[in-house]
């Protein structure tokens, strides 16, 4: 007898079976689409929220809420805000929890912004196979470049010190030593336990703190006016690209022509010279004036010109007369030497000194410089304004390429600088030299308007002053921050 296999009940197994596929794959197509489709969205709107917020923090001038708010707003926008089924969160990358840190050159670092947008998304068709909802997290992370970062220029502080790392004795006042800052205090990046030392009579007056990274051994020195020492300042991270905008020289002129003497009626005309004495004071006819050896000018003579003058030396350049008189000076040394002699006179309405290479820029004592608008920067040599001096100097106005700056010496210049500001002697705009030891000699009567910027400073004993820290002539980087998203 033959057998007979019934093939009745697989079809309902198959087709069991197919409907659950096909509740899988609509449910995949459906639901995943929604959440795809709520990934995009979120995605989009964190990125524009990211960007939303770095733009408002360059426009506010750093108003970290200001641009927080305007995040969240962007992402309500575009239909994300923190409710039961959504989550919005705005934070700078130095601000987050140190277990949720932000990815690579972002992390702890106040120029980024991150947003982060959470969904719970419900399901349709997935909840018979038990999913009810999926979650999505997005985030989005944008830069506001060059603005985040605390500098010496925005520190407020009417002298700062750059050195980084356990130092003691950054900031040094000795024994009798008179000072007052008006407006202002110090700022001491270094992180030792000594960082600011102050000798016990010495007479010291502040409107504001003495800002110190690390502390003081002197925490009960007695500060007049209002402001006392405040330890464990933020430290800044000075270094080199610190002052990476700051300007420094113009481009060294070059004279095609011959320059012409006119001996009888003490005249020059613009050109290339060699070797120039000049025995009596002599006009300078507006031009550029290229000297290839020395310009010696002897017996008292003075130069002086009522046009703009630039003078290009490769040689020393002594002025020793009492009558150089300038209306627009600029000096281009190339390893060598500008000095204003005992007894010499200089005075200009506007002047720059350029010092490329070794070329040092000094003030004898009883020399006298008076100029407004004026720049002096030495590349690698020295500024040099002595004890008995007598300068009232105004640095370039605010909007001109170096408006603020009075004195420069970079990053890799190698030599210190002594302050010796004299009784009467009036100085106005920052003093830049960020890796120098600044003694400050500066006498009863002298007052500096502006900001002194240096490695580290020692205050001598029996020295006085008063620093004013007036934002009319401190120094500013030009503003030039970029926005980007980074992720």
């Amino acid at each position: 007898m033959k057998g007979f296999n019934s093939q009745k009940g697989q079809a309902l197994i198959l087709i069991a079976f197919g409907i659950v596929a096909l509740i899988g794959f609509t449910a995949l197509a459906v639901d995943g689409g929604r959440v795809f489709s709520d990934r995009r969205n979120a995605q989009n709107a964190a990125d524009t929220s990211a960007m939303a917020a770095v733009v408002k923090y360059i426009r506010s001038n750093n108003d970290r809420t200001a641009a927080k708010s305007e995040a969240v707003q962007r992402a309500t926008s575009n239909g994300y805000q923190t409710d039961a089924s959504h989550t919005v969160t705005v934070e700078f990358c130095d601000e987050v929890a140190v277990s949720d840190p932000c990815p690579g050159e972002a992390a702890n670092n106040p120029e980024f912004v991150r947003v982060r947008i959470t969904s719970v998304v419900p399901m349709t068709f997935a909840r018979i196979l038990g999913r009810d909802t999926v979650t999505n997290v997005v985030q989005a992370i944008a830069r506001a470049k060059g603005t985040g970062e605390p500098d010496p220029f925005t520190a407020g502080a009417g002298m700062y010190s750059t050195k980084k790392g356990n130092y003691n004795d950054c900031f040094k006042v000795l024994g009798s030593a008179g000072l007052a800052f008006h407006n202002t205090g110090i700022y001491v990046n270094c992180s030792g336990s000594d960082a600011l030392s102050f000798g016990g009579s010495a007479n010291i007056y502040m409107d504001a703190n003495a800002q110190v990274v690390g502390c003081s051994d002197d925490l009960n020195f007695q500060i007049k006016g209002t402001g006392k020492i405040d330890c464990g300042a933020i430290e800044h991270n000075v270094n080199k690209n610190t002052f990476a905008k700051v300007p420094t020289t113009l481009p060294r002129p070059t004279c095609s022509t011959a320059g012409s003497h006119d001996t009888t009626n003490n005249v020059m005309y613009p050109g290339a010279f060699t070797s120039k004495t000049l025995k009596k004071d002599t006009l300078l006819m507006p031009g550029t004036y290229c000297f290839s050896g020395p310009l010696s000018l002897i017996a008292g003579a003075s130069i002086r010109a009522t046009g703009p003058v630039k003078l290009v030396l490769s040689n020393d350049l002594d002025l020793k007369g009492s009558a150089n008189n300038f209306t627009n000076l600029e000096i281009y040394a190339k390893n060598s030497n500008f000095s204003i002699a005992a007894q010499g006179v200089l005075n200009a309405d506007r002047m720059r000194f350029f010092g490329e290479g070794n070329s040092s820029f000094s003030v004898q004592a009883q020399g006298v410089l008076t100029s407004g608008d004026i720049y002096i920067y030495s590349e690698t040599g020295q500024i040099d304004i002595q004890a008995g001096a007598d300068v009232d100097i105004t640095a370039p106005p605010q909007g001109d390429t170096f408006g603020g700056l009075l004195m420069y010496m970079p990053w890799d210049n190698p030599n210190d600088f002594i302050l010796n500001g004299g009784s009467g002697n009036i100085w106005r705009g920052t003093i830049l030299m960020p890796t120098a030891q600044v003694t400050y000699n500066g006498g009863s009567g002298f007052k500096l308007y502006g900001q002194v910027i240096a490695e580290t400073f020692k205050i001598n004993g029996n020295t006085g002053g008063d620093i004013y820290y007036d934002t009319t002539y401190v120094y500013s980087p030009p503003p030039n921050p970029s926005v980007e998203i980074i992720e």
